[in-house]
């Protein structure tokens, strides 16, 4: 039985029993498959295994120097072990995950006044403690966030805006999404990737 594949002139003659060559190929590509997973699954737990050095006690010990207790839950539905605490008077939402001896990423949800264009001003004492944890200075990030809202706001047309900055050797992610309710600015920290 004879079957074309495509439109080039390869043909395929399938025979009842596959020949040797055809037997050591299959368990050739086999191998290299198998090696090719192995390799991704290595290099998938490289990723997730590079950690902040900041634990969650230690994380919740700094935000509540800014407005009291916190208390932190796993998230509902979370299958990564996610850790999350709403902030007081509305500032916000904190989630934290990874092993809680040592965070992998910390996210910090802030809600956005979007008629005076800024973040709401009990999210800052939050936003300060957050980043000292990580950088020795925190005034270039909040500078920058600012700046990330204002773009976010004036090109964004109602979409979300996510930019990236590198500080010392932490990765921070700002995002804007208008479409939460209220609309939300989030500060993700994670270790860069050099």
């Amino acid at each position: 039985m004879q079957r074309r594949l495509g439109r080039g002139r390869l043909y395929f003659i399938l025979r009842g029993v596959a020949s040797p060559q055809v037997k050591i190929y299959a368990l050739t590509l086999f191998l290299i498959g198998a090696a090719l997973t192995a390799a991704v699954t290595y290099a998938a737990d490289f990723a997730v295994s590079r950690r902040l050095g900041v634990s969650l006690p230690t994380m919740q010990k700094s935000l509540e120097k800014v407005s009291g207790p916190l208390a932190f839950a796993p998230r509902p539905g979370s299958t990564q072990g996610t850790q999350e605490t709403r902030l007081p008077d509305k500032a916000g939402v904190v989630q934290a995950s990874g092993d809680p001896d040592n965070l992998a990423v910390v996210v910090l949800w802030m809600p956005v006044d979007q008629q005076k264009k800024r973040i709401e001003p009990g999210s800052r004492g939050y936003l300060d403690a957050l980043v000292r944890m990580f950088l020795s200075e925190n005034e270039p990030v909040a500078l920058w966030l600012d700046q990330v809202l204002q773009r976010a706001l004036s090109e964004s047309a109602g979409d979300s805006h996510l930019e990236s900055q590198l500080f010392d050797t932490y990765q921070l992610k700002a995002m804007y999404v208008p479409s939460m309710s209220p609309p939300m600015l989030s500060l993700a920290v994670t270790m860069s990737d050099e």
